[in-house]
């Protein structure tokens, strides 16, 4: 009757174990599902920053191959992001300090165009936009910022080689 006794007591004390085993896995289970959606996020914000440089490129390569072109370019850049900068950092600054100060650190590469603020930029914080004049873009401003709220004017007249972003 003893034996009895004690099997009963082992099936009591193992039902309540196995059930808290299974809500831990389901719990361990729900936190890494959490995980993979975020990292999938953080990936999807990246494409979406290096989409936005190829999409400038072939703005500005299709103006740059016409005789004269104008016309606005959708700035679509992940939330975080609030400017969108073009700058001669080897040329003086004119433009407000606080722009320059989030780009400064990057004159030793050769990029024209930087994404404020860096730190949301997904490590693509700047980038060389070819067949943008640079010195004319910047000439009232250097940096040329541009938030993100608004479309960038993409322009080039008849006479330029190169295009101006306004």
């Amino acid at each position: 009757m003893e034996r009895g006794l004690n099997k009963r007591a082992q099936q009591t004390m193992s039902m309540p174990f196995g059930l808290i085993f299974a809500i831990f896995l389901i719990v361990v289970f729900i936190v890494i599902a959490f995980i993979a959606v975020n990292i999938f996020l953080d990936i999807g914000q990246a494409s979406n920053v290096g989409m936005f440089y190829d999409e400038l490129q072939d703005a500005v390569d299709e103006a740059w191959r016409s005789q004269t072109s104008e016309f606005d370019f959708e700035i679509d850049l992940p939330s975080g992001i609030e400017r969108v900068c073009f700058a001669n950092l080897s040329a003086s600054i004119t433009g407000p300090q606080t722009d320059y100060n989030a780009i400064k650190n990057y004159d030793v590469y050769e990029a024209n165009t930087f994404l404020v603020p860096p730190e949301k930029a997904e490590h693509m914080e700047w980038k060389l936009i070819k067949h943008i004049n640079i010195s004319k873009t910047t000439e009232n401003r250097n940096p040329y910022c541009i938030d993100i709220s608004r479309d960038m004017k993409i322009k080039k007249d008849f006479y330029d080689k190169l295009v101006v972003i306004e």
